[in-house]
């Protein structure tokens, strides 16, 4: 059975509708950070411009709300990454053939676990449409060792395009609320103390939510640059014709890598998925379609 036929497989949909479930709690969460930090910050920030004798509530808000995000939500949604990078991890090992690496990703996710997510997420035709064809189909035109890496090579390709446009949209928007209270501060003449304690110290947790993204998703970025580098290599590699095998435990070890990666991957929001995804699929496949072009012109 080839790469594309085992992604095809109930047991493959049934991992990436669990894995895809436990993202979207773990995104759910930081939407709920989102919400805490951005709208709700904003909000107090403006009372205490209307009603000034609420300062010291508004002041104490901004500090629990940042207690929380460092000690409560950050740990879970941490928990909840791990989780879903295993299924995700399996789902791979599954279908690209690769051993399980104990040593490396630890113990294989629970089957009681990804029956739950999976149920959750919902099996229905309209669920799973989006789960099917995973991987570029074009790999059915290549040996299985060299659709691996190119497997490999579109899953990290994929990631960074959207993890940077995510991460310029979040430095957009801190600016811009920076510039804007600045404004605010120079046209109202505040006093600065009053400005930082009462108006600036509210969105605080606005800042640290908003950076913290920023910089985990330009991290990842660079991380998956990386990674992106080292799967050109093994590519080379199998274009010059190197030993299959060897090829292969290269491949165990990029995709090691791989699963590092993705245990500290800040999640990125669903809609924000849909949004570039037709966009991503279409330029993922023809990267695909242009290496097995170029190895069948080498060989």
């Amino acid at each position: 059975m080839s790469i594309v036929q085992r992604q095809e497989t109930p047991e493959s949909i049934e991992l990436l509708a669990a894995q895809r479930n436990v993202y979207s709690r773990a995104k759910n969460i930081i939407g709920l950070q989102m919400m805490l930090s951005v709208p709700v910050a904003l909000c107090a920030a403006i009372t205490t411009i209307v009603k000034p004798e609420l300062k010291g509530y508004v002041a104490l808000w901004g500090i629990l709300v940042v207690v929380f995000d460092l000690f409560v939500f950050t740990p879970w949604v941490k928990k909840l990454r791990d989780n879903a990078a295993r299924i995700q991890e399996l789902f791979d090992s599954k279908v690209l053939g690769l051993d399980w690496n104990e040593i490396s990703v630890g113990k294989k996710p629970e089957p009681e676990l990804i029956y739950e997510e999976a149920r959750k997420h919902g099996m229905e035709d309209r669920k799973i449409a989006g789960l099917r064809s995973w991987y570029p189909v074009v790999i059915d035109k290549v040996p299985e060792v060299c659709g691996v890496i190119i497997c490999q090579r579109s899953n990290v390709w994929w990631d960074a395009r959207m993890r940077r446009k995510y991460a310029l949209s979040i430095r957009v928007i801190l600016v811009s609320i920076a510039l804007g209270l600045i404004g605010y501060g120079l046209y109202e003449k505040k006093d600065m103390f009053e400005f930082l304690a009462y108006i600036v110290a509210p969105l605080a947790s606005t800042y640290v939510f908003g950076y913290r993204q920023m910089m985990e998703h330009g991290d990842a970025a660079d991380r998956l640059d990386k990674l992106k580098e080292l799967s050109e290599k093994i590519w080379s590699d199998a274009v010059a014709g190197k030993d299959a095998a060897a090829l292969k435990l290269k491949c165990r070890t990029l995709q090691d890598q791989i699963f590092d990666h993705r245990k500290k991957n800040p999640p990125i929001f669903d809609f924000l998925f849909r949004w570039f995804r037709d966009g991503n699929e279409v330029l993922m496949n023809k990267g695909a379609e242009t290496l097995v072009s170029e190895l069948s012109q080498r060989t």
